[in-house]
């Protein structure tokens, strides 16, 4: 009768410690729930390191989580988030003043995460050990956080005492890896994110602007210009094969990759290129004077002579150039210039336009 009685207590504490696990299991899952509506809705990586360090706080002032991260050497490494404790480990720009060798050993070796304890032991810890015993600290829970690409870049660290981590540890790993898929979401989320803004913003083939981010970004230059009295040009560069009807003209993608690598070359870091189409392109560059727009249309049709043997026979460049403040506004300046770029010949060559005029060279310009 007493191993009766003995198991059925034994049972009622299983029991029990299940129906903990539970309603710890059921909170976890409400917080996550709340944090991944949050990073749906444009939450930033750092603001989610917040909200789950504050989510520990708020469950037990006597956890301290913390993130920390280092580059892809295994350097650099910096607390992007931690309890308040934590921050006394950092500098003011919040790179750690010491790293546990333990850590540098794991960020290369281990993929799953791990029970530390008797830290304040521990040659792994070493360094920190002042700070852990001065707060009463002598366990962690420690998971690397993955990027996609499975590379580790940090870990979530849970410091806590002996305590709380034999009692409750079911809960504790449960919400640690809770986090950590958390952050991997938002890791995915700022990747997925990047690539279409660029995709938006950026031809695929080329890595040129796309029309629409080139007109804004050009629109921005004339405004600056308007402020400061300066001078732009627009060029219109159309790639073709000898076909002046401007029409099927089917270029290969090495021709467009080879020109687009060349009209970098060309002109300034802060000036402009886009592409609109197959074989349309736009320059927008700050100039002093008229003649150095065709300046940099003869550097253009320099190299591109120079890189002949890159480019097939047929293909051929024809610029346009129109100018700011001539034409007060992006459409007119963009007309002006296809229009002139479509007077070109067969050959290479470019024609600039000046108050409805098509002149070959700078110097006609002033010849009225």
């Amino acid at each position: 009768m007493d191993k009766l009685h003995e198991r059925i207590s034994t049972l009622e504490n299983e029991i029990s410690i299940l129906k903990k696990q539970k309603l710890d299991f059921e909170e976890i899952q409400a917080h996550c729930n709340q944090m991944m509506l949050q990073l749906t809705q444009g939450m930033s990586q750092i603001d989610l390191f917040n909200e789950m360090v504050r989510v520990f706080q708020k469950e037990d002032p006597s956890y301290h989580l913390c993130f920390v991260s280092c580059d892809q050497e295994g350097g650099n490494w910096r607390l992007d988030a931690g309890s308040n404790i934590v921050n006394e480990l950092v500098t003011p720009n919040k790179a750690l003043i010491s790293v546990p060798t333990e850590l540098c050993y794991l960020q290369s070796e281990v993929d799953h995460g791990i029970h530390e304890a008797d830290l304040h032991v521990s040659n792994g810890w070493k360094v920190w050990q002042p700070w852990l015993r001065h707060n009463g600290l002598d366990r962690c829970l420690l998971k690397p956080i993955l990027s996609p690409n499975e590379l580790i870049i940090g870990f979530v660290i849970l410091f806590t005492k002996a305590s709380y981590l034999s009692n409750e540890r079911y809960a504790l790993e449960l919400m640690v890896n809770s986090l950590c898929r958390l952050t991997f979401m938002s890791i995915v989320r700022c990747q997925i994110e990047e690539e279409l803004l660029n995709a938006s913003y950026e031809d695929a083939l080329t890595g040129l602007l796309l029309e629409r981010r080139f007109i804004s970004s050009f629109s921005i230059m004339i405004k600056d210009a308007r402020r400061y009295f300066q001078r732009l040009a627009l060029i219109s560069v159309n790639i073709h094969n000898g076909d002046m009807s401007w029409e099927n003209n089917d270029i290969e993608d090495s021709d467009i990759l080879e020109i687009a690598n060349v009209m970098r070359s060309a002109i300034r870091e802060n000036d402009l290129i886009g592409r609109f189409g197959q074989n349309e392109f736009a320059m927008g560059i700050r100039i002093r004077n008229l003649e150095d727009a065709e300046t940099v249309a003869l550097k253009l049709l320099n190299q591109i002579d120079v890189s002949c043997s890159n480019i097939s026979s047929n293909t051929r460049v024809a610029l346009g150039i129109s100018f700011y403040p001539e034409h007060s506004n992006y459409e007119s300046m963009f007309l002006a210039a296809v229009t002139a770029a479509k007077k070109n010949v067969a050959e290479n060559g470019f024609k600039i336009e000046y108050h409805g005029r098509y002149c070959d060279a700078s110097a006609d310009l002033y010849d009225f």
